[in-house]
């Protein structure tokens, strides 16, 4: 009866199989999701897997294609009917098949099918090494039992695997799951598999001595094991009090020391030191991240919004990010953002996805505050006050041998002195801690020096309006009206719309709504000068002092002077802080109004009582405070001033200030400040266009509520403007600069072309722009392609062409121009009598718009190059067209490529350019045109004497088609151009047109490029070109001809 104990044996067995069946499946799918998610947030899922993406051609051939590797039930996980998608739903074989094919890994050296080397450690190998073991796991179902040295192994295996991929919190899940009983109905589960497998086996019982043989090696296996585990736990813990006697450092007490700092400091944000009542909670502000595509040269936002836990992520371009840089506007939340990032990782509050999650330390270190090295830094502003050079030195090397497990946070690159900027770009180019992660944060104009520098580039774009007005109400909840007044503002005002996603200018306005009963400023200047006074008033109030009616900023104006010079000379010194000496005799009330702080974290080295202004926006308005005194006072004078690059550069809001506060105080020195800049800005002839708006900036902050005033200087600046040619593509103009622009242009008198393509100008931009070329009387050009331009926005433009007497061409290309947008445009261009060009490709005009603008141009006569190429015009209104040019006598280019033409609407264009005589090119390639088309063009160019350039290529044409047009050119004494490329021409075809060329005298351009031209048909036409007298280029890239019989078809 020595069986007797076998059947708890074989229960063990099987619990085996069951255990690592559990943690395959249950843990296994949560590290793989895990990893997904990380590559792919659960936010942008949809947008990854939607039809758009370029991931869907990937999975529609892995469902469909010949391997069929993912099955309908999957598909419905990927693409549900009723529901959103979510990984929640992926089961383990699903995600492996994801991370292997749209998550941008490199296959391990071994392949995804083989067991990778225990020194391969990426992802992919660690991917690969779970799929491994799946299978050989899987491979014990027949048995349904692993015993437990196989089982050890495995185990250990695929725990390291997981851990690696999914981080250290899931060895304590692995290490219970390990020992915890087996649930009942999972035992139970697998004890119906073992019966199965003892119906399936007979010879089971000649295998139970095998297997207590087994049991018996695994029990005396175990012994050895947990003597070596015994004696390798003497050996740490005697390294261990060794360690201690020689003074082992254990960071733990700093760090600790860090976390406690960042809960007390960066908890709560007091934005505004002089009203102490106006706090919040740091978790309560939400900003939003959208990621920057890596593309350098540009940095265009896309619409992918991050999470904090994701932002050391891979992604599409950077598998390993290494370093994340933070952009945005002043105030627009970058520094709120990093102390929310580090306070949870202070207080442990992140999601078990979260990319800090592993790190040992996160250092939070604010540029403006770094005087020496980055050591020096982590010192001063991060480590007790208390600590000995010896244990400082030991936390230094900590972070040395453990840079992949520290984070640095770097807030406000613009804020660092110059002299200290090789010190931070060392670290960033990994110079310096090569392997440690650094996130930092700037304005633009400095974190374009860098970008080049870092692998994952975003844009802090603050408050959506929802999040505004959440602000506001939480604001104003014991004051609604204000709430519902300020709301109101903001749902009439665009301007103040724009102003609110910056959160400091959300701030601002509820402090001003409060201060003056709801009544906000127009510009920029205006509202920090209202601040100004609210923060005199409050100060006064404080102070008990009576009140007056009297201006403050004027009553208060040599402590705003001597405070504004101090602003300038760290301006023009890259400081943002001072010593408490500065102040000069002011000082006490200075440091009482509330533009100041102490300066937080003052320096161990530098123990006096230094002060730092709010934000460097506020900096910048007490700078231009000073230097509009001394522009009044006579001691700088405007032309002086602008002569000084750094206004035009550093120091730009500076000088854009101190136009506003001059308009406030003095029309006359406000209008020569603007004048000299113009001036200046005359002299930019490399980067005009960005001069031209800083012109435009300075006229905006020139606007009052009384008067136009700032329209006035926008005509003396277009009266004095002399550029005849101007290019401002690419978003230079928002659209309150773009009001300010026309009002230029409505004046000025030597502009010819202008170009305004990709300003992303709506109705609004477009409107101000019809106005100006109503009364401009020089303009001759105007490029307004690649904007958002609909169907309200061309009736604006056709009201103004109706009147303009001088504009000769108009683009209006790729735009969003539909039926009754050409019909506009058509009914203004029967009556305008100078315009020569207009360009209207890439709109969705169809066949109605076609057919009113044929109309027009029948009574047109000016009109002589007409583009409505790639529209969605078909045969209705191709023959409206062909109607019209029988009759045209001026029109000599016409493009309809990239329509939808077929053979009927060819036809009509056939028989009309049989009559025409003006004609010159016309374009119809990317159409849906067959040999039928081709043969009626054919016939008609036999008999035209004065079309030029044809093409026809990308279309439908065969072997028949192009025979036609070849004997067609046989005959034809006119045409130059012929473009014949992606067709269905083969080598007959090539004969033939060779036989044509042989004797053609006029063809100098040839297109024959991506057909299935062999090297018979290649031959024809090397031979023919050897006789022929005038063609120049000839084209057959593309086409299936050997590079010996390309080399003789070269002219």
């Amino acid at each position: 009866m020595a069986a007797v104990p076998l059947p708890f044996a074989s229960t063990k067995e099987t619990t085996n199989y069951a255990r690592l069946c559990r943690l395959m499946v249950d843990v296994g799918s949560q590290v793989l999701r895990s990893t997904f998610d990380k590559i792919h947030p659960p936010a942008t899922l949809p947008a990854v897997l939607g039809k758009a993406s370029v991931h869907y051609a990937t999975l529609q051939s892995l469902y469909k294609g010949k391997k069929k590797v993912l099955n309908p039930t999957q598909w419905g996980k990927l693409y549900p009917a009723h529901s959103p998608v979510s990984s929640a739903t992926f089961e383990i074989t699903l995600l492996t098949v994801l991370l292997r094919n749209i998550c941008g890994l490199s296959p391990p050296a071994t392949g995804w099918d083989h067991l990778p080397p225990a020194a391969n450690t990426s992802i992919a190998d660690d991917i690969a090494r779970i799929k491994y073991y799946r299978n050989t796991v899987y491979g014990h179902a027949s048995q349904a039992s692993v015993d437990d040295i196989s089982f050890n192994s495995y185990w250990q295996e695929i725990r390291e695997a997981l851990v690696r991929l999914g981080g250290a919190h899931f060895r304590v899940d692995i290490d219970n799951l390990e020992r915890d009983c087996m649930d009942p109905d999972i035992e139970e589960h697998y004890r119906e598999l073992m019966k199965q497998w003892k119906k399936d086996d007979d010879s089971i019982k000649s295998k139970l001595v095998e297997f207590e043989g087994i049991m018996q090696d695994s029990v005396e296996k175990i012994k050895s094991e947990l003597k070596d585990v015994k004696d390798k736990l003497d050996l740490l813990t005697a390294s261990a009090e060794k360690n201690k006697d020689e003074g082992y450092f254990d960071p733990t007490e700093l760090i600790n020391g860090i976390r406690q700092l960042y809960k007390t400091r960066e908890g709560w944000l007091s934005p505004f030191p002089w009203c102490e009542e106006f706090q919040f909670f740091v978790s309560d502000i939400f900003t939003r991240l959208k990621v920057v595509r890596r593309k350098k040269t540009r940095g265009n936002v896309t619409n992918k919004i991050i999470t904090m836990s994701s932002l050391l992520k891979t992604y599409e371009e950077c598998s390993e990010p290494r370093t994340v840089l933070i952009e945005g506007k002043p105030g627009m939340g970058k520094t709120t953002y990093c102390k929310k990032f580090v306070y949870d990782w202070a207080t442990k509050k992140q999601n078990p996805h979260d990319c800090v999650l592993n790190m040992k330390v996160v250092l939070f270190l604010k540029c403006r505050d770094v005087k020496s090295d980055i050591w020096e830094a982590i010192d001063d502003q991060l480590l007790p006050r208390d600590i000995d050079d010896n244990a400082k030195e030991q936390f230094f090397q900590f972070i040395r041998a453990n840079q992949s497990r520290i984070l640095m946070i770097l807030d406000g690159l613009d804020e660092l002195p110059s002299s200290k900027v090789p010190v931070i770009s060392e670290l960033i180019v990994g110079r310096v801690l090569p392997k440690c992660y650094i996130v930092a944060t700037a304005r633009h104009e400095v974190g374009r020096k860098v970008r080049k520098c870092c692998d994952t580039l975003l844009e802090v774009e603050g408050f959506t309006e929802a999040q505004a007005r959440k602000f506001i109400a939480k604001y104003f909840k014991e004051k609604s009206e204000l709430a519902e007044n300020l709301s109101a503002r903001i749902s009439r005002d665009k301007n103040i719309k724009e102003m609110c996603a910056n959160p400091l200018n959300t701030a601002l306005l509820c402090l001003l709504c409060e201060e003056f009963a709801g009544t906000l400023a127009e510009n920029r200047t205006k509202l920090y000068l209202n601040m100004i006074e609210c923060v005199l008033r409050r100060y006064r109030k404080k102070a008990k002092l009576t009140d007056t009616e009297e201006d403050l900023t004027n009553l208060y104006k040599l402590h705003l002077r001597t405070l504004g010079l101090i602003a300038l000379n760290g301006l023009i010194e890259d400081k943002l802080d001072f010593e408490e000496k500065e102040l000069g005799k002011h000082a006490s009330e200075l440091a009482a109004f509330g533009f100041l702080s102490v300066h937080p974290g003052c320096s161990k080295l530098r123990p006096s009582l230094r002060y730092a202004f709010l934000h460097k926006s506020f900096q910048e308005c007490f700078a231009a405070f000073y230097i509009c005194c001394e522009i009044q006072d006579k001691r700088i004078k405007p032309e002086e001033l602008v002569s000084n690059d750094r206004y035009f550069s550093n120091l730009k809001q500076v000088l854009l200030f101190s136009c506003g506060i001059l308009a406030e105080q003095s029309n006359q020195e406000a209008a020569a400040l603007v004048s000299n800049i113009g001036n200046r800005v005359k002299n930019f002839t490399e980067n005009y266009s960005w001069g031209l708006r800083v012109v435009l900036e300075a006229i905006k902050e020139c606007e009052r509520k009384k008067d136009d005033f700032h329209l006035q200087l926008a005509r003396r600046f277009g009266s004095s403007m002399t550029q005849k040619f101007l290019n401002i593509q690419g978003r230079y103009l928002v659209m309150d600069l773009t009001a300010i622009f026309c009002e230029a242009i409505k004046v000025n008198e030597s502009l010819i072309y202008l170009d305004l393509s990709r300003n992303d100008f709506r109705d609004a931009g477009v409107t101000s722009v019809a106005e100006a070329i109503k009364v401009n009387k020089t303009l001759a050009n105007l490029d307004l392609s690649f904007n958002p331009i609909n169907d309200a926005c061309a009736k604006s433009i056709a009201e103004a062409i109706k009147v303009n007497n001088t504009l000769t061409k108009l683009n209006l290309s790729y735009g969003a121009i539909s039926d009754d947008g050409a019909t506009a445009i058509a009914e203004a261009i029967k009556v305008n009598n100078t315009l020569t060009n207009l360009g209207l490709s890439g709109n969705p005009i169809s066949d109605a718009g076609a057919t009113s603008i044929a109309e027009a141009i029948i009574v047109n006569k000016t009109l002589t190059n007409l583009d409505l190429s790639g529209n969605p015009i078909s045969d209705a209104g191709a023959t409206s067209i062909a109607e019209t040019i029988k009759v045209n006598k001026t029109l000599t280019n016409l493009g309809l490529s990239g329509n939808q033409i077929s053979d009927v609407g060819v036809k009509s264009i056939a028989e009309a350019i049989k009559v025409n005589n003006t004609l010159t090119n016309l374009g119809l390639s990317g159409n849906q045109i067959c040999d039928a088309g081709a043969k009626s063009i054919a016939e008609a160019i036999k008999v035209n004497n004065t079309l030029t350039n044809l093409v026809l290529s990308g279309n439908q044409i065969s072997d028949a088609g192009a025979t036609s047009i070849a004997k067609a050119i046989k005959f034809n004494k006119t045409l130059t151009n012929l473009g014949l490329s992606v067709n269905q021409i083969s080598d007959a075809s090539a004969s033939s047109i060779a036989d044509a060329v042989k004797v053609n005298k006029t063809l100098t351009n040839l297109h024959l490029s991506f057909n299935p031209i062999s090297d018979v048909g290649a031959k024809s036409i090397a031979d023919a070109v050897k006789v022929n007298k005038t063609l120049t280029y000839l084209s057959l890239f593309g086409n299936q001809i050997s590079s010996a019989t390309a080399l003789s078809t070269r002219l």
